[in-house]
This record gives C-alpha cells, sequence and structure tokens, in this order.
C-alpha cells in the first residue's frame, strides 16, 4: 500500500509543482513538505492536511489513509471545503493569539504584576 509520503509527492509531481510552490501554497517549509515526503513527517497535522488536499485537489482522507471516502460523494466544487478550512484557520489563528495573551499575562504576573510605579 502507498505511503502518505508517497501519495504526497505523486500528486504533487501530478500537479506540476515542486517541492517549494507546494509549500508556499500551503504556508509550510519546503523542508516541511520533503519530511513528508520522505516519511521522516508521517502525517502532516490536520489543518496542513486539509491545505495540501485542498491544494492537490485530493480528497483529505484519501491523502491521509490512502483509501477512498464512501461518505465523500461528489467532488466539493462549490469551495464548501474551502470556506471550512479558511474558518478553522481562523479558529485557530483566534487560539493562538488567545494563547499567547495568557502567556503575557503568567509573564506579567511573575514579575509582581500589573502594579502601576509612581
Amino acid at each position: 500500500m502507498e505511503r502518505f509520503g508517497e501519495r504526497l509527492r505523486r500528486l504533487r509531481t501530478a500537479h506540476g509543482l515542486t517541492c517549494s510552490e507546494l509549500a508556499q501554497r500551503v504556508g509550510v517549509t519546503e523542508g516541511a513538505v520533503r519530511q513528508m515526503e520522505s516519511g521522516q513527517t508521517k502525517i502532516a497535522s490536520f489543518v496542513v492536511g486539509l491545505r495540501l488536499a485542498r491544494e492537490l485537489g485530493a480528497d483529505p482522507w484519501f491523502l491521509a489513509n490512502g483509501v477512498p471516502d464512501e461518505d465523500a460523494g461528489v467532488v466539493d466544487a462549490g469551495g464548501a471545503l474551502a470556506s471550512r478550512v479558511a474558518a478553522l484557520e481562523r479558529r485557530v489563528a483566534a487560539l493562538a493569539a488567545a494563547s499567547a495573551l495568557r502567556d503575557d499575562d503568567d509573564r506579567d504576573l511573575e514579575r509582581g504584576g500589573d502594579a502601576v510605579e509612581a
């Protein structure tokens, strides 16, 4: 059975993309794409996997597992998958921003809170 990295490379080359071009389109480094293709990274993160599938015109389930999703039905020509990926990306960004704020608050507390000096 074809491994994830082999499937990724086959789909990328079938679309005439270099590792660098695909990486740029999905927002990862060229090295990350090379690691996925070589098997050093067994599978992409959820969001990156969705982006890869979108760019390669593949069903995300097939890209990840190598078997067709029986429930996938007709390929999404209306962009619903793209809008769901975009919504998920916005949610991940919001969570990352909230986490960064919490980290800043924790550092402020470690330095003595938010006391104002005269």
